[in-house]
């Protein structure tokens, strides 16, 4: 996800009620209970959220408001899992997110994935909005240079970390019909357009704590 959107105080305070309670419960609040910690009525809220899927800030479960994502996370299980110190446990929406959330919070914590061509385990630390450790030196990240929305069903299936850039090439061209809308870059080259992007995200939203 680009964090270019704009957000209005409506949005943005929904937005920070989604992520907190998120954070409390791993789980995503019902309307109700956003009613009764927004002061809101139901319709004022799921006005605001059909405005903010349509920003492809969230998603919800077809037919309903069950929000089962909100970026940079997933509310349901992925491979992408993000261990914060306090041991809170989250998933990212693909590679990327699960790089940016522990920016966004200004939380150290772990992330755990694997490669997606050999399904060995990655692990990169983060501490202090900076990458403190990598499994492996040459971490890669491939995503598509475009999407369609919603993005949670178009790219972030496909934007995933291999353990070096040999296996992301390796994949790549086993995906011919990907060659010509992939980006590659190794974790560390891009972390920093990646740190920018969450940690303005997370001011915005007015999430960022000191990290412990």
């Amino acid at each position: 996800m680009e964090c270019e959107c704009e957000l209005n105080p409506d949005e943005i305070s929904v937005l920070r009620s989604i992520f907190r309670f998120a954070l409390k419960n791993s789980r995503s609040p019902a309307i109700e209970e956003l009613r009764f910690s927004l002061n809101k009525s139901n319709e004022e809220i799921v006005r605001i959220l059909d405005a903010l899927e349509k920003k492809d800030v969230l998603l919800r479960k077809r037919g309903t408001q069950e929000i089962v994502s909100i970026y940079p996370l997933s509310l349901t299980p992925t491979e992408h899992q993000i261990i914060l110190e306090d041991g809170t446990k989250l998933f990212g929406m693909c590679a990327v997110d699960a790089l940016g959330a522990p920016i966004m919070f200004h939380k150290n914590a772990k992330i755990f994935s694997q490669c997606e061509k050999c399904k060995k385990e990655i692990i990169i630390e983060i501490r202090n909005d900076e990458i403190a450790s990598m499994s492996n030196r040459n971490i890669t990240i491939c995503g598509p240079k475009s999407q369609v929305s919603p993005a949670a069903e178009t790219c972030c299936p496909l934007v995933n970390f291999f353990c070096s850039k040999k296996h992301a090439d390796e994949w790549i061209a086993e995906n011919p019909g990907l060659r010509n809308n992939i980006n590659k870059r190794s974790v560390k080259r891009g972390f920093r357009k990646i740190k920018k992007c969450w940690k303005q995200y997370g001011e915005i939203l007015g999430l960022r704590r000191s990290a412990s």
